[in-house]
């Protein structure tokens, strides 16, 4: 058994005599792993950026109605986007996937366009802030043909741009409609209410709070004038009583000198009212400046009566007495009724007023609920105008809306397979397998190589090595090996070299190169 290789010099004398089992595995290896890796599917990616703009108009003149965050939003248009629906109308229009090995049908080809499409959100940290904006997102598409895969990635950024704007609309006229609705029904509430407290002050009149006062007076005005028409039965009474009297002295004959005239008993009268009245108003009432004038103007006439015959007067005095006597009775039967009217009206009146706090709990009641009602139509009102303004922010494009920062890129270098790592590896399996095939053989042949070789399989030193002599036709067999050696290679190199020609194409697409 041979010694094992412990050395530097050891390993290097088994690649001299191995030379060929190293280099052939490995170039081989290497070069089938360059080209198989030509035949590999190339894997293009295209990119587009896509940047979050803010709202145009400030806030303070016009609050936004999405209540969403952004990156909710970008996920449910994406969960949109991504719809069954949406992919397979892709897939038709660009006619995708119809080159891919195998049959993919149905939803296998919409789960495999889902793998190849990646949407990345680019988040904005502010300084001295932690708390994170999403300031923009990329997507990103890979499939087999670069022109392809740009015009996917550039339908795919134009769907983005298009849901968020229709999502943004819907949302705020759908705000806008639930606002009408709850208006609608806040308005139709507030009238019924308002029809409510005119019916119940209709029915309450006289009763209410802001009648108080009124009702007050009234009563105080009622009060005064069943008092004067009460003073005014009670003269008319003592003047009937008077009258009577003396009609009563006239029918049992009485000396004329001893009765008064129906003019002296008018004058009587008048003073007794003029008395009267002195003792409630001052001398510029009207009434005192009435009776005053009244009472002149029967002294006048009394002189007059005084100065004329006096047995005619005194016989057309009686009967002059029976009309007033009759003339008082009716008024007092007419103050009688209009004094029972008074107090009817004072009653009813006080029993209005005495209804007053159950009729002012029951109205605050209905104005409590009306001015709620107010309270919140005027709020779903100005909720309403602002969600209007909004809804046409976002008809205007106006508000937070998706641009394109980034068009969709196109690829001129596949994203995978990455050939320059493929061909490393396939370099380092050959050199691997070369390595490993020459030690092989290195290991199962039994030839004594060198002294120490020798040295070591016998336990004998070695004292001298004698070289080898070769004759000429081990020279011609050595110098033919070398020549068959160079026409391999050469061979191989032409071959190598045909071949990367042939297939430049994909050498220069899979490595990225440009021509």
């Amino acid at each position: 058994m041979k010694k094992t290789p412990t050395s530097v010099q050891d390993y290097l004398s088994i690649a001299h005599r191995r030379f060929w089992w190293l280099v052939v595995p490995a170039v081989a290896i290497t070069l089938g792993v360059f080209f198989g890796s030509l035949r590999l599917p190339r894997q293009y990616r295209s990119e587009a950026t896509i940047m979050i703009e803010p709202q145009k108009v400030p806030s303070n003149y016009v609050q936004p109605t999405i209540a969403i965050d952004v990156t909710d939003r970008l996920q449910a248009i994406r969960q949109e986007i991504m719809s069954r629906a949406r992919l397979r109308k892709i897939i038709a229009d660009f006619e995708l996937y119809h080159s891919k090995p195998g049959k993919m049908v149905g939803d296998e080809v919409v789960e495999q366009m889902r793998k190849d499409i990646n949407v990345e959100v680019v988040t904005n940290q502010l300084s001295g802030d932690r708390a994170k904006t999403v300031a923009a997102f990329r997507i990103s598409y890979v499939g087999s043909n670069p022109g392809l895969v740009q015009k996917v990635t550039r339908n795919l950024a134009s769907l983005f741009i298009e849901e968020n704007l229709k999502d943004r609309e819907q949302e705020s006229e759908g705000t806008t409609d639930f606002l009408d609705g709850q208006l609608e029904k806040t308005r139709q509430s507030l009238q019924e209410q308002e029809k409510n407290i005119e019916v119940f002050k209709s029915v309450h009149a006289g009763e209410l709070p802001e009648q108080q006062g009124a009702g007050f007076q009234m009563i105080a005005q009622l009060q005064s004038l069943l008092q004067t028409n009460s003073d005014a039965i009670t003269r008319a009474q003592q003047q009937r009583a008077y009258l009577a009297s003396v009609l009563e002295s006239m029918r049992m004959n009485q000396t004329p000198q001893s009765m008064k005239t129906s003019l002296q008993l008018q004058l009587d009268a008048k003073n007794a009212e003029l008395l009267h009245a002195e003792q409630k108003y001052q001398p510029s009432h009207p009434d005192i400046r009435k009776l005053t004038d009244e009472i002149a103007a029967l002294k006048k006439e009394v002189d007059e009566e005084k100065a004329g015959n006096v047995d005619t007067k005194n016989g057309a005095s009686a009967d002059q007495v029976q009309v007033q006597v009759a003339e008082l009775d009716k008024e007092i039967e007419h103050r009688n009724t209009r004094q029972i009217e008074i107090e009817r009206n004072i009653q009813v009146l006080q029993s209005r007023i005495s209804k007053l706090p159950q009729v002012e709990q029951q109205l605050a009641e209905l104005t409590r609920d009306y001015e709620t009602s107010k309270i919140s139509y005027q709020g779903l009102l100005s909720k309403r105008n602002n969600s209007s303004v909004a809804a046409e922010m976002e008809r205007r494009a106006q508000g937070e809306q998706f641009r394109i920062l980034d068009p969709a890129s196109y690829p001129d270098k596949p994203f995978k397979p990455n050939l320059g790592q493929i061909d490393m590896v396939g370099l380092l399996a050959g050199l691997f397998v070369g390595c490993g095939l020459a030690l092989l053989v290195e290991l199962a042949d039994s030839t004594m190589n060198s002294e120490r070789d020798l040295a070591y399989c016998t336990g004998v030193p070695v004292l001298a090595c004698i070289p080898h002599v070769k004759d000429k036709k081990e020279e011609r067999q050595a110098m033919l090996r070398r020549w068959l050696m160079v026409a391999a290679t050469a061979a191989t190199l032409v071959l190598t070299v045909l071949l990367a020609y042939l297939q430049r194409g994909a050498i220069v697409t899979g490595l990225g190169w440009k021509i």
